[in-house]
């Protein structure tokens, strides 16, 4: 007896333990903005606005989570842990266990160029998933996809603790210094486009803290934050 074909969606809702009611609504939060330059379905829109509904139940479920199952942490600890979780590379990783990349409808120029496989693509279309999710089944759906998909990052987070990269201290030491969040804009870049450097402020309520330059944007903030910690040297070990 031949094997039942599934398709790149089929597998997406089961990788998520999620069947949806609505697959419309799986549909769009794969629809990258690129795609609506080629679409031919009048209506289309892109994941756009799933992704801001899910980037915010995301948030508020890993926030509950770390909250009850971590009662004796403080604010400043929940907050590192909870930007571990969802930061982009994270994200990213989760979404291409799980098959989001196949399923995304984008322009063929965006996708010859790798699309499928960039870490700001993945992470966002994923946000669009949860938030489909939530838009489809409510609280009790989107926070059982969440728990599911982060499974294994909130155990490395019991056994292990958050790791305290440059950004994350950073962040850590400012939330309880100042109860504010640091943040990061790249202000220059130059080079051949295979040879790029990027050069990164980072700033606190407006107050310039540190610039540091590297090879990728993420680079360029990490060595922001880290001249950064320098500033708060008994708080930097």
């Amino acid at each position: 007896m031949c094997a039942r074909y599934q398709s790149p969606l089929d597998m997406l809702q089961d990788r998520l333990q999620y069947r949806f009611t609505d697959p419309e609504l799986l549909r769009q939060s794969l629809v990258h903005r690129s795609w609506l330059n080629e679409a031919t379905r009048a209506g289309t829109e892109s994941n756009e606005r799933l992704e801001f509904i899910g980037d915010a139940v995301l948030g508020a479920v890993v926030a509950r989570c770390l909250f009850e199952d971590f009662p004796e942490a403080d604010e400043g600890w929940m907050t590192v842990a909870r930007s571990q979780l969802v930061r982009k590379e994270t994200l990213a990783d989760i979404a291409r266990s799980v098959g989001v990349g196949p399923c995304l409808l984008m322009g063929a120029g965006i996708a010859n160029e790798g699309g499928r496989e960039r870490d700001t693509v993945l992470s966002r279309a994923l946000e669009a998933v949860i938030g489909a999710v939530w838009m489809d089944g409510g609280d009790e759906a989107a926070e059982s996809v969440i728990l599911t998909l982060l499974a294994d990052e909130l155990d490395d987070v019991a056994d292990v603790g958050v790791v305290h990269d440059a950004k994350s201290r950073l962040q850590q030491v400012v939330q309880s210094r100042r109860g504010a969040q640091p943040t990061y804009a790249i202000i220059a870049e130059c080079g051949p486009h295979h040879d790029r450097s990027f050069r990164a402020a980072v700033e606190v309520e407006g107050e310039s803290l540190a610039e540091g330059v590297g090879r990728s944007k993420q680079a360029a903030e990490m060595e922001a934050a880290r001249l950064a910690l320098l500033r708060f040297p008994e708080d930097s070990a």
